[in-house]
């Protein structure tokens, strides 16, 4: 199949959804879009471009699946979210999912829709922080506790090294003191690689509205509060992502932001 077919089959899909909609025309039926058809005839054609070109880029595509009752479905739905956002970021996170529904088309619409939702309602900035606090795992919580181990191992050695009264040989406390500090030393050193994802500077957003994010997200329960929290923390300063952020996360292979 070369390069033109691709193009003319994803092209004829989105007119044979719509059946009335001319590819890069008129207006859309108003019946669908209601009002600003031409803003809404004009993101519709942005994208279809854009899925368009993936098509004849990418030899992979397994093109037979566009045929199927449940891509057809899978797609009508992301192009009534299409035309309702003109976010390039959004556009592309749809655009990777309908080829990824081609490559490994799953049998739950019904998540599908669920996370279509997400990627629809959430902002960009929301979307960034979700992936970043994607490190904020149960893995996360268990090294801390690791290094809280160690820390407690290490104030034992000390105190008994000030105990004993005449040391035999010095070196072996020294040696377990050493091991244990340059451990610590490694998830102190990992710990603060990750910090700057908890500050609001990092998405370049104030105070107030990084808190609103993350309320937000919590809300949606993508984001659990006090997962890593430590006494004196306030609500919503430290989270973590719940297994649902990570699962929607993985959806849409969120690998660039």
């Amino acid at each position: 199949m070369t390069k033109i077919d691709k193009k003319e089959i994803i092209i004829s899909a989105a007119k044979s959804i719509f059946g009335v909609i001319p590819y890069g025309g008129a207006l859309l039926d108003e019946l669908f879009f209601e009002y600003n058809g031409r803003i809404k005839q004009k993101r519709l054609n942005h994208f279809i471009e854009i899925l368009a070109e993936n098509f004849t880029e990418d030899s992979q595509i397994n093109i037979e699946n566009i045929q199927t009752e449940d891509f057809n479905d899978l797609f009508e739905s992301v192009l009534r979210r299409v035309v309702c956002t003109k976010s390039e970021l959004k556009l592309r996170k749809f655009k990777d999912i309908l080829i990824n529904e081609l490559n490994f088309p799953t049998k739950q619409i019904e998540l599908v829709e669920l996370y279509l939702d997400l990627i629809n309602d959430l902002s960009e900035e929301e979307i960034s922080i979700l992936y970043y606090h994607k490190y904020f795992d149960l893995a996360y919580v268990d090294k801390i506790d690791k290094m809280n181990r160690l820390k407690n191992q290490l104030y034992s050695v000390k105190e008994n090294q000030k105990k004993e009264t005449i040391i035999i040989d010095q070196s072996t406390y020294s040696k377990e003191k050493i091991e244990l500090e340059q451990r610590i030393e490694k998830f102190e050193k990992w710990f603060a690689n990750l910090r700057k994802y908890k500050t609001a500077e990092f998405y370049n957003l104030d105070d107030n509205k990084f808190m609103l994010f993350k309320q937000r997200l919590f809300s949606k329960g993508l984001l659990l509060d006090n997962r890593m929290s430590r006494i004196g923390s306030g609500k919503f300063q430290h989270m973590g992502i719940t297994e649902f952020g990570q699962e929607f996360i993985e959806f849409i292979k969120k690998d660039n932001i």
